[in-house]
C-alpha cells in the first residue's frame, strides 16, 4: 500500500503546522501507519491530499477535493488531539489491505 498523505496547514504554513506536524508524526510512528505528514499553506493544498489537517478556524475554509477528509484539532501540541484523525488513517489502511 502506498502511503497515506496528510497535510498539516496553518495560515503561514510555518510555525503552528511544522510543531503541530511534529507531534503527529510521532503519533503515526508509534501507530506504525501507513502515512506521511507533511506541511503546507492553507492556499497550497495538493491534490493527492487525503487526510488534512491543523487549526479547527483554518481547516474549515481550506478547498479541496471530495475525497480529502479534514480535521479540525484545537491543541496542536497534545497528541490525543489526533485520535480521531488516526482512526481515520487506521480504516483507510484497511479498506487497502
Amino acid at each position: 500500500m502506498q502511503a497515506i498523505k496528510i497535510m498539516f496547514v496553518c495560515d503561514s504554513g510555518l510555525v503552528g503546522s511544522i510543531m503541530g506536524a511534529k507531534v503527529l508524526r510521532e503519533r503515526i510512528r508509534q501507530e506504525q501507519l501507513p502515512a506521511t505528514v507533511h506541511t503546507c499553506r492553507a492556499q497550497e493544498v495538493p491534490d493527492d491530499t487525503r487526510f488534512l489537517v491543523g487549526p479547527r478556524r483554518i481547516v474549515s475554509t481550506v478547498q479541496t477535493h471530495a475525497t480529502c477528509q479534514r480535521f479540525g484539532v484545537d491543541a496542536l501540541l497534545v497528541a490525543e488531539a489526533y485520535d480521531e484523525l488516526i482512526q481515520a488513517v487506521r480504516n483507510e489502511r484497511m479498506r487497502h489491505d
